[in-house]
């Protein structure tokens, strides 16, 4: 019997050494399993700030380009605006009534004597009539244009613009800033 109790002895030792490594073994799969677990969250909740911070991103360039294309519209629309205006004031300078624009035609002709004693004139065919020229001044011929006068010197190396057009792009030009702000401002 004492070698029963010897086998015994050994199968109960072996069991208490198979559960002690069981057990180690166990604790360790458990912690190898949290580590995993732990490791899988950090990863998750890394990638999840990636996506965030990449979806931020893209509302973010969405939303600029949205806005750029917004201000885009808005200032063609103003450009529109604010073209249609000077063609507006064109047209009515060109509808003045004759004796008005007979009035404005001495005025430039003035204008034009200080600079050029003698020289061409030009004009649009319907203000020809409205011409009075003082002598050194003589009508050289029709331009196409909505009003005003083109003055040039007798060698045609001076010309001198005061067509409506030129006059109101100069004007228009000196005066955009407040013209622009009384419309959109």
């Amino acid at each position: 019997m004492g070698l029963e109790k010897v086998i015994q002895d050994i199968l109960k030792r072996g069991n208490a050494k198979k559960q002690e490594i069981l057990s180690l073994g166990e604790k360790e799969r458990d912690d190898q399993i949290r580590a995993a677990e732990k490791k899988a969250r950090e990863e998750h909740a890394k990638a999840s700030a990636r996506v965030e911070a990449a979806l931020t991103q893209m509302e973010q360039q969405e939303l600029s380009s949205a806005e750029l294309e917004a201000k885009r519209v808005l200032l063609g629309t103003e450009r529109k605006v604010m073209e249609e205006l000077k063609e507006q004031v064109l047209d009515e300078l060109s509808k003045y009534p004759a004796d008005r624009r007979k009035k404005m035609y001495a005025k430039l002709v003035d204008n034009g004597m200080k600079e050029l004693v003698r020289g061409l004139v030009y004009s649009n065919k319907a203000d020809k009539p409205l011409l009075q020229l003082p002598s050194g001044m003589t009508f050289g011929g029709v331009i196409e244009c909505k009003g005003g006068l083109v003055f040039e010197n007798e060698d045609k190396t001076v010309r001198l613009d005061y067509r409506f057009e030129s006059i109101l792009d100069d004007l228009w030009n000196a005066k955009m800033r407040e013209i622009y702000t009384k419309l959109f401002g």
